[in-house]
């Protein structure tokens, strides 16, 4: 419909003036009749399906980010246990360090210096525990196996040239090692019972044939008994315990020999020790678990002495937990 732009009167098509204010009427002529074209739709640069979804992404990464807020307040030390756990794992599971090559780390040591304080060098619990199980091993022998698995462990520790003493309380590890030692002692036990068999035998016919089969078969038996028993102990192999690159270059030696004399005057000071502690009453069983570990240091230190000069190959890199 025509209108007047000054007053907005409006007027038909043929009139020329305002009726109300006499000015001039400036109309636009719209299509006749009441329909009047819808306005076009804005175009938009993505479908509505395209909308729909990008305003579902939008509430899901809302939501995300609402669950991902929740979740961190919900667990508020979650990285102080992440610290802490990792810290134990630091504290608990670091494997001790080995020197098996090379000079050995003992070298600057007396070797009875080493032998006495290595298994007491964190803590006396190997003592008093040991002295417990040699005291309940006077009712019940096998329970030395214990005491004597544990010398052997430190044995290899030694050898290895681990500083740090293996752990007392894995009583199954020590277990294990008083077997091992009673197998190469069981073996070297036929030895001795076969030989001095036929040492008697013989001995009845012919007297200083029988002697001199006796003294051979004392020392076949006797003197390179703790040269396989280290080397088990060193390499935790039975037959390098029995081979002639490492047992026999090891008993053929002179640290072998200095090792001897060293474990006989060892023998004889734990027997004196033993010996001035019965005043005590539990302090012979103390010492006897004290002598024990000593004794299998001694033996781990000359192997690792072994190994340093070439005697000897250097035992596993892995350390005796």
């Amino acid at each position: 419909m025509p209108y007047c732009l000054a007053c907005g009167t409006k007027s038909d098509f043929e009139t020329q003036t305002c009726p109300s204010c006499g000015q001039a009427v400036r109309h636009r002529i719209d299509p006749p009749g009441d329909a009047f074209p819808e306005p076009s739709e804005p175009e938009v640069p993505w479908e509505e399906g395209d909308a729909e979804s990008g305003a579902d992404d939008a509430e899901s990464g809302t939501d995300d980010a609402t669950n991902g807020a929740g979740a961190e307040e919900s667990k508020p030390l979650a990285g102080i246990d992440d610290t802490l756990a990792a810290e134990d794992d630091e504290a608990g599971d670091t494997p001790p360090s080995t020197d098996p090559s090379g000079p050995s780390p003992f070298a600057d040591r007396w070797s009875f210096g080493v032998a006495a304080t290595y298994p007491v060098d964190e803590d006396y619990r190997p003592l008093v525990v040991g002295g417990i199980v040699e005291l309940i091993a006077l009712v019940l022998p096998v329970f030395s196996l214990v005491t004597v698995g544990y010398g052997f462990r430190l044995c290899g520790a030694v050898a290895r040239g681990q500083r740090e003493r293996p752990a007392f309380d894995d009583y199954g590890e020590s277990l294990v090692g008083g077997l091992q030692s009673l197998l190469v002692a069981g073996l070297y036990g036929v030895v001795l019972v076969v030989g001095g068999g036929a040492a008697a035998a013989v001995w009845t016919v012919d007297e200083p044939l029988g002697i001199a089969l006796g003294v051979t078969t004392g020392v076949l038996g006797l003197y390179p008994f703790p040269a396989s028993l280290t080397v088990y102990a060193a390499t935790g192999e039975l037959r390098t315990a029995f081979s002639r690159a490492s047992a026999g270059r090891f008993a053929t030696s002179g640290t072998y020999v200095r090792a001897w004399l060293a474990w006989l005057a060892g023998i004889v000071a734990v027997a004196l020790a033993a010996v001035l502690s019965v005043i005590t009453l539990v302090g012979p069983v103390v010492v006897r678990a004290w002598g024990t570990y000593s004794l299998g240091v001694l033996w781990g230190y000359y192997y690792r002495s072994a190994a340093a000069e070439g005697i000897v190959p250097p035992a596993p890199d892995e350390p005796v937990r």
